[in-house]
């Protein structure tokens, strides 16, 4: 997302759609620890699976929530500021 004006906007919507999204990464969590515990798959690939799933769910919030911070903080510097007379 470009940091544009309306941006503001569509704050909301966004951590919502961010959340979601975590909730997602945590599901298929859970669901990989179950293929694991049925025991027919090789562990290692298991654990290789794993990783790359929390890589993933990490490098996609890092770039994300950066995103977010610098809307953020462009949006604390407009509202802290004093209005013009």
């Amino acid at each position: 997302m470009a940091d544009t004006d309306s941006s503001s906007d569509l704050k909301p919507q966004v951590y919502d759609l961010l959340h979601r999204l975590n909730a997602s990464f945590a599901h298929v969590r859970r669901n990989m620890a179950a293929l694991e515990q049925v025991g027919i798959f090789d562990p290692l690939m298991m654990q290789v699976l794993s990783r790359q799933h929390e890589t993933l769910r990490a490098g996609a919030n890092y770039h994300l929530l950066g995103t977010m911070r610098g809307i953020e903080e462009r949006d604390r510097e407009k509202f802290s500021q004093l209005p013009s007379e």
